[in-house]
C-alpha cells in the first residue's frame, strides 16, 4: 500500500515539472512588437576593401593549339657527274633520328652523305677551281665545323680541298680525290703544252732569224742599187762624149778605128810586097833548092792572107765602132732601165724580208697564245685533281640540326633522289585566331603557352597569321595562326595547349585598382572610393586600359598611392544577423 502511494506521489510530481516546462518553452516564443522590427531590420553593411596596386595590365587573346615539330621537308641526292653510276644506299637512320651540321645523313656504296647548312641545294660536284655561292656556302660550313678553307670567298682553291679532306678523314672516311678522266685529262694536256713550247721556241728562233735577213735584203738592195748607178753613170758620161764628138762633125772613136785599119793594112801591103821580092830573089837564082822556092811560096802566100785578115779586122773594128756609136744612147737606157730594176728587186727583196719577219712574228705570237692558253689549261685541269665534294655526297639544308621525320628511300636503291623527309627541331603550334581578333595578332608578339592538366608552362612568339580565313586546315570563320615554341625541355610535341597572346599592353608597371572599384558620379567623371583613417572618401580618376579584371587610374585632383585601400564592394557584418 505504502508503496502505491509512493508511486502516485511521483506521477504528480512528473506531471507538475512538465506543465511547468511547458509554460516555460511557450513563455520564451512569445515575441512583442518592437522585438519583431527589430529581428527583421536590415543589418548595417561594412565595405570590402583592396589595395591600390601597381601592375602591367594586358588585354589578351586566348585560343589553343596543338605542338608539332617544323613543316617536314624533303631530302633529296643530287647525282655526281664524277662517278659513272651512282651508288645504292647501304644506310638510312630511323625516325626521330637528330642529324647535325657535318653529320652523315646516310651511306650509298660505302660513301657518306653529309648534311651541311645553306640555302642553295647541292646541284653539282665541289671540286677545286670551282666558283659560286654553293662554293661559299660549303667553307662556310667548313669554318663552322672548325676547318680551315683560307679565304671564304666563294672560291674552291686548294686551301677549301685540305679542309674538305681533313673534314672527311675526322669523320673516318677518305676523300674523293681526282678521277682516271682527270688525270687524263691533266697528262694529254702536258703533252699538249709541251709540243705548244716547242713550237713557240720555233717560232720565236725564226723572228730572230728574219731581222738579219731584212737587213741582208736591204744591204743587197742597196748595193744593186749602187752599181746600176754605176753603169747608168757611165753609158750617160759615154753618151755625154759621143753626144759632143757628133756635134763635131764626126765620131773620134770611128775614126780612130778607120786609122788603125789603115796602119793595118798599109803594114800588111809593105810585108806582101816584102814577101814577093823575096820569092822573085829566090825563083829567079838558080841555085835556090825546090825547098826554098816551095817556102817562099809559103811566104808569100800567108802574107797575102794575113794581109787580108788584117783588112777584114779593120773593116770589123770600123763596123763595130760604128755600131757603138749607134747604139750609144740604148745602151743609156738599158742602164737606167737596169738602175730601176735593181733598185725595185731590192726594194722587193727587202718587203719580202720584212714581210717574212712579220709573218714569223705572228706566228710565234700565235704559238705563245696557245702555250699560254695550255699552260692556263693545265694548271686549271692541276687544280682540280684535288679532294672535292660530290654532288651526291652533300645535302645542303637551311636549318640545322634536323629530326629525321619519315624514310621514304629503302636499303638497296639507288642513292639519288628523294631519300627521307625531315624537320627541325623547332617546335611548332598550329592554332586558329576568330575573325575579330586576327586582326589584333601580328608576327614576332610573345605568346603565353600553358596547360594546366599536364602542368606545361612555356613562352613562344607569333610565328605568322594567315592573309586569308579559311586556310591551312582551318575554317572559314578563323585565321590560321602559327606560333615558334621558345627552347623547353618539357616534350610538348602533339599536346593540345592553350595560347594567351597579349594584344594590347601599358607597356610598363601603372597604377590599377579592381575594375569594381570604378564607379561614376552624376556629372559623369569616374571616381573610386578610398579609406583614409577609417572615412571614406571619392576620389575622381581617368581610366585607362581595363583587362584583367583591373583598370588604370590617373587621379585627377588628389594622390592615389599603390598600398592604399579602395571599397570594390559591401558585405554584412557577422555579429549583426539573426539568430
Amino acid at each position: 500500500m505504502a508503496a502505491k502511494r509512493v508511486n502516485v506521489l511521483y506521477a504528480a510530481l512528473a506531471a507538475v515539472a512538465a506543465a511547468a516546462a511547458g509554460a516555460w518553452w511557450a513563455g520564451s516564443r512569445i515575441e512583442s512588437p518592437a522585438e519583431v522590427a527589430a529581428r527583421t531590420a536590415a543589418p548595417a553593411p561594412s565595405p570590402v576593401l583592396v589595395p591600390v596596386e601597381r601592375r602591367v595590365l594586358s588585354s589578351d587573346v586566348v585560343t589553343r593549339g596543338t605542338v608539332r615539330f617544323g613543316l617536314p621537308q624533303p631530302v633529296s641526292v643530287a647525282p655526281s657527274a664524277l662517278k659513272a653510276s651512282a651508288g645504292l644506299i647501304t644506310t638510312l637512320p630511323v625516325r626521330n633520328t637528330q642529324i647535325g651540321e657535318g653529320g652523315v645523313l646516310l651511306t650509298a656504296s660505302g660513301r657518306p652523305v653529309f648534311v651541311l647548312q645553306g640555302e642553295l641545294p647541292a646541284y653539282r660536284d665541289l671540286v677545286p677551281g670551282l666558283v659560286g655561292d654553293d662554293v661559299l656556302q660549303l667553307e662556310r660550313g667548313l669554318a663552322r665545323l672548325g676547318f680551315d678553307p683560307g679565304p671564304i670567298d666563294g672560291t674552291f682553291d686548294r686551301q677549301t680541298s685540305a679542309a674538305v679532306a681533313k673534314w672527311y678523314r675526322s669523320k673516318g672516311w677518305e676523300p674523293f680525290g681526282p678521277t682516271r678522266d682527270q688525270i687524263t685529262n691533266v697528262r694529254a694536256l702536258e703533252r699538249e703544252w709541251g709540243d705548244a713550247m716547242k713550237a713557240k721556241m720555233a717560232a720565236l728562233a725564226a723572228v730572230e732569224a728574219a731581222g738579219p735577213a731584212v737587213e741582208a735584203a736591204n744591204a743587197a738592195a742597196a748595193h744593186s742599187s749602187r752599181v746600176a748607178a754605176f753603169e747608168s753613170a757611165t753609158r750617160m758620161a759615154a753618151q755625154s762624149r759621143m753626144a759632143e764628138t757628133d756635134r763635131a762633125g764626126m765620131s773620134l772613136t770611128v775614126e780612130n778605128e778607120r786609122a788603125k785599119a789603115v796602119h793595118a793594112n798599109t803594114a800588111a801591103d809593105a810585108d806582101l810586097a816584102a814577101q814577093i821580092a823575096e820569092r822573085a830573089f829566090i825563083v829567079l837564082d838558080p841555085r835556090t833548092t825546090e825547098t826554098a822556092r816551095m817556102a817562099a811560096e809559103s811566104k808569100l802566100e800567108l802574107a797575102r792572107a794575113a794581109r787580108e785578115r788584117i783588112r777584114l779586122e779593120g773593116e770589123l773594128a770600123v763596123q763595130a765602132a760604128e755600131r757603138e756609136a749607134m747604139m750609144t744612147g740604148e745602151r743609156t737606157e738599158l742602164a737606167k732601165a737596169a738602175e730601176r730594176s735593181a733598185r725595185l728587186e731590192g726594194a722587193k727583196a727587202v718587203r719580202a724580208a720584212l714581210d717574212a719577219r712579220k709573218l714569223a712574228a705572228f706566228d710565234a705570237k700565235m704559238a705563245t697564245d696557245r702555250a699560254n692558253q695550255l699552260a692556263a689549261d693545265l694548271e686549271l685541269a692541276r687544280s682540280k685533281l684535288g679532294e672535292g665534294v660530290p654532288a651526291d655526297e652533300v645535302v645542303f639544308l637551311r636549318a640545322l640540326p634536323v629530326r629525321v621525320e619519315e624514310v621514304t628511300a629503302a636499303v638497296g636503291a639507288v642513292g639519288t633522289g628523294a631519300v627521307m623527309k625531315v624537320t627541325n627541331n623547332q617546335l611548332a603550334i598550329d592554332s586558329s585566331l576568330p575573325l575579330d581578333a586576327a586582326p589584333l595578332v601580328k608576327p614576332g608578339m610573345p605568346v603565353a603557352i600553358d596547360e594546366q592538366a599536364l602542368g606545361v608552362r612555356a613562352t613562344g612568339t607569333v610565328e605568322m597569321v594567315a592573309g586569308t580565313p579559311g586556310t591551312r586546315g582551318v575554317d572559314g570563320f578563323h585565321f590560321y595562326l602559327e606560333v615558334r615554341v621558345d627552347s623547353t625541355p618539357v616534350q610538348l610535341e602533339g599536346f593540345s595547349v592553350r595560347l594567351t597572346i597579349p594584344t594590347e599592353s601599358t607597356k610598363g608597371a601603372v597604377t590599377a585598382v579592381p575594375v569594381s572599384a570604378l564607379s561614376l558620379a552624376a556629372d559623369g567623371t569616374s571616381r573610386v572610393q578610398v579609406e583614409n583613417d577609417g572615412v571614406l572618401e571619392y576620389v575622381v580618376v581617368k581610366p585607362g586600359l581595363s583587362a584583367t579584371g583591373y583598370v588604370e587610374v590617373t587621379p585627377v585632383d588628389a594622390k592615389l598611392a599603390p598600398g592604399q585601400l579602395v571599397v570594390v564592394g559591401y558585405k554584412i557584418s557577422a555579429d549583426r544577423e539573426p539568430k
